[in-house]
């Protein structure tokens, strides 16, 4: 495996001629905004999380929101929700297709904060075939609208271990064997996409393995194939894979699962900025700026809806 660093040289130089300085911070601390998470998924309950932004230099832990009147508003319906000590829940479950609006009050101050999702559907996807780490699958678009997608990748193995009479480990088909227990190992890989409709889209690019350009998560809109299928192949890392059975493990069976997720505008823009920040390690790039639609406040009211498809493996 070779992994391109082009910022190496520079970066020994830099190290080089560098050398370190404290600077007293001198600006005035910022009076706390209430900061919203809540990512709507169907057929689950509609949970808020709300707290108070800190100061950067403060080690202080986020302090929740307490005493806060919050609504949602969907389907032509409104939910009170209630605080159960870590999130607001609202007696709503979050239904396909829905357009949400949230609204939190604080009594006693002029805070309201307000934020609007639409739920999407859930991706109409399904296995093709897998062919030496190949994974090839049929996206179904919905058309006459944008939608807005994320791939990631996941190995999962079943691992059987095996213990004889004093609890030392065996193999589970040993005669010794007295005793098993079972796990599921869960490997994020990383994954190649040659698909120009896709790629040329917002992707996330992380590295470069063998000229091949590798994604954790591919982002991409249907811009080019509006209300069509695409047939979409991705190519898992052969590496990782290769590493992955050197480890031994006994297995009971393993397969690659493909995600699809269908985001709605606001999660679409809020992931995609946080998985290139998170990305953006080189200390000369400009960071990334965390999109954020909460009105009078920040954070993310933004909904998503997955599919998985499960590939077989050859390990």
């Amino acid at each position: 495996m070779q992994i391109k660093k082009r910022y190496l040289p520079l970066l020994f130089c830099l190290f080089a001629l560098s050398c370190e300085k404290t600077i007293d911070f001198s600006g005035e601390e910022q009076i706390p905004m209430v900061v919203i998470t809540s990512e709507p998924e169907p057929d689950t309950p509609l949970a808020v999380r709300a707290t108070y932004s800190r100061f950067f230099l403060s080690g202080a832990q986020f302090k929740p929101v307490t005493g806060a009147t919050v609504s949602i508003v969907a389907g032509g319906s409104t939910y009170n929700a209630t605080f159960d000590g870590t999130h607001y829940v609202a007696p709503y479950s979050v239904q396909q297709g829905d357009s949400l609006r949230l609204t939190l009050t604080i009594p006693q101050s002029d805070t309201v904060v307000t934020a609007a999702t639409r739920v999407p559907f859930r991706p109409q996807a399904s296995v093709i075939e897998s062919s030496q780490g190949n994974l090839r699958f049929a996206l179904a678009d919905r058309g006459g609208e944008r939608n807005y997608y994320r791939i990631s990748l996941q190995l999962i193995d079943t691992i059987i271990n095996g213990y004889d009479s004093t609890g030392a480990y065996v193999e589970p088909t040993s005669d010794s064997a007295l005793r098993y227990d079972t796990i599921v190992d869960v490997s994020n890989l990383w994954f190649s996409c040659s698909d120009a409709t896709l790629t040329s889209e917002a992707t996330s690019i992380s590295m470069s393995i063998d000229d091949d350009e590798m994604y954790n998560s591919l982002f991409f809109t249907d811009e080019l194939f509006d209300g069509q299928t695409r047939n979409i192949t991705i190519k898992t890392n052969n590496y990782e894979i290769e590493e992955y059975e050197k480890k031994g493990y006994n297995t009971g069976g393993s397969h690659y699962v493909v995600t699809i997720e269908a985001l709605s505008r606001e999660a679409y823009l809020y992931e995609l900025s946080l998985d290139k920040q998170s990305e953006e390690d080189f200390f000369l790039t400009e960071p990334v700026q965390i999109q954020c639609n909460i009105s009078g406040g920040l954070g993310i009211f933004g909904a998503k809806a997955s599919t998985k498809l499960l590939f077989d493996t050859d390990l």
